[in-house]
């Protein structure tokens, strides 16, 4: 029973290695079920030296195989990403309060305003963007009024930056976030072509509410 449980030990140790290291209130949907089910196959041959230690060690090599498998999937196909992983879910978007999302998302007014103050905000009225991640954590982005200056803000005025969504993900077009920020393909194809960049050369390409873009291909960002 002792080295079963030492095997298991290492074994689940080299696999949670291998899937990263997030937390564990951090962690998406599917990486969730792989820990639960790690959980419970790892310790059926611990439990019960009955049942032979590959019992246990080949579920576990299959489980971390279909976790990294559809990783990788998701990375290729945005479609698998909403069904394995989900997508954000914007609650308050340039300082209007979607109801309709927060019903998707099952959160109440009370709860939102509770995880306001926990980010540091007591009046909603200062946030301008608050995002629910994917994994379930709230991320706010504070009006223009209600950030901390800096050098640069002194004189200038307040300014809303708005948030940064994502338009071209590995050559792939975003067409849901074009859409968000009141953008067409026609307009992105125009701004790639200014940049003397081909689509599938795009790591990543941003656009915030004000139309900046940001361009990140080979390793280079550009503005």
């Amino acid at each position: 029973m002792f080295f079963r449980t030492v095997i298991v030990y290492v074994l689940l140790l080299l696999v949670l290695r291998l899937m990263g290291k997030r937390q564990i209130g951090e962690l998406q949907p599917s990486e969730l079920v792989t820990t639960l089910l790690l959980s419970e196959i790892a310790a059926q041959p611990v439990i019960d030296d009955n049942i032979p230690i590959s019992y246990g060690i080949v579920p576990v090599a299959v489980v971390i195989a279909l976790e990294v498998i559809a990783s990788f999937a998701v990375t290729k196909c945005p479609r698998l990403k909403k069904i394995f992983i989900g997508k954000p879910s914007v609650l308050i978007n340039r300082g209007k309060l979607d109801i309709g999302e927060m019903s998707k998302v099952r959160i109440t007014a009370e709860e939102l305003l509770s995880e306001l103050r926990l980010q540091g905000f007591g009046d909603i009225r200062d946030v301008y963007y608050a995002v629910m991640e994917e994994n379930g954590k709230l991320s706010v982005i504070p009006k223009a009024s209600a950030s901390p200056s800096t050098k640069a803000d002194v004189g200038a005025g307040a300014k809303e930056n708005g948030m940064a969504r994502a338009i071209v993900v590995e050559g792939k077009i975003n067409d849901e976030n074009l859409t968000a920020l009141g953008k067409d393909r026609a307009w992105l194809y125009k701004q790639i072509k200014a940049r003397n960049t081909a689509l599938e050369d795009i790591f990543l390409m941003t656009c915030g509410d004000s139309g900046e873009t940001g361009l990140l291909t080979k390793g280079k960002i550009k503005k």
